[in-house]
């Protein structure tokens, strides 16, 4: 399966579980440390964990270009990433740690760019296949909508001097 990820990482992607028709517990716990996932149940966790494919990467793989469109959200099993958003801001990701969850929802452009730097294990949910899980279960996207609300009201009240539009007023 190749997924729509950046050009250097459709290479690299090796998978080492195809999708399983009952999702592993491990998976079902690292979805449910996603924020946008908090107020969902276990049976909801389980539908989003029964999409994820597992797969591997070298190190140097770059699995997301700042700016570039995304359509699927990485969570790591094994391994580091370098994430950097600024030239002068870098941050790391190792395991339970996840990206690419606005792109998941909007397939808008990526915030930051982030590189392997050890051999990774991924967990990857994709665009589409979530995209009909939304469209089949309304309880599970009123509940996504409802945090995502949650999370714009908690990251507004961190940024009072910013200019303020009509849009969530």
């Amino acid at each position: 399966m190749i997924l729509d990820v950046h050009p250097t990482a459709r290479w690299y992607l090796r998978p080492c579980v195809h999708r399983r028709s009952r999702p592993e517990p491990r998976d079902a716990a690292l979805v449910e440390k996603i924020p946008l996932f908090e107020a969902l149940s276990t049976r909801e966790l389980n539908q989003i964990a029964r999409l994820v494919n597992e797969f591997e990467v070298p190190a140097g793989t770059r699995l997301a270009t700042i700016g570039e469109p995304g359509h699927e959200m990485f969570v790591i099993v094994e391994g580091e990433a370098s994430v950097t958003a600024r030239p002068e801001r870098t941050t790391s990701l190792k395991a339970g740690d996840f990206f690419g969850e606005i792109s998941l929802l909007d397939g808008g452009p990526r915030s930051a760019t982030v590189e392997a730097t050890t051999p990774l294990r991924l967990l990857v949910l994709a665009q589409r296949e979530f995209r009909k899980l939304l469209d089949e279960t309304a309880s599970l996207t009123h509940k996504i909508m409802h945090r995502l609300c949650q999370r714009l009201r908690e990251a507004e009240k961190y940024a009072p001097d910013a200019k303020r539009t009509a849009v969530g007023t």
